[in-house]
């Protein structure tokens, strides 16, 4: 009888486990923040394996969703959204920084309270 109720128990856990993971939404790998293509509107989100096609003159911003930053991409571009390189100065090779890595999506805030003018 305690065979039973292992087992049974078992396929409850399995059973649980396949509807937990069936309702859980696949995730993209990004997700288009800005955009003046009409294939890709606000809010689209986009695999790291879809390939895009951007015309000339064309320019989309999209959030990394793994690493939280946003990459800005300009047409035209045929390809990945991770495959997306752009050029860049010296300066911006030495430094490491680049229009191509956005600041993140986010807000900080201050240590102390701001000071108001107006008080007396």
């Amino acid at each position: 009888m305690k065979q039973i109720t292992n087992l049974l128990t078992a396929q409850i856990f399995a059973c649980a486990a396949l509807l937990v993971a069936s309702a859980i939404p696949a995730m993209a790998d990004s997700e288009v923040l800005e955009s003046d293509i009409t294939e890709y509107p606000i809010g689209a989100k986009i695999d790291d394996e879809t390939r895009i096609n951007m015309p000339d003159d064309s320019k989309m911003r999209v959030l990394i969703v793994t690493t939280g930053s946003t990459k800005t991409l300009q047409g035209p571009y045929e390809g990945t959204v991770p495959n997306y390189k752009e050029e860049r100065s010296w300066w911006e090779r030495i430094t490491g920084r680049s229009k191509d890595s956005d600041a993140p999506i986010g807000a900080t805030r201050g240590l102390l309270p701001p000071k108001n003018d107006n008080q007396q």
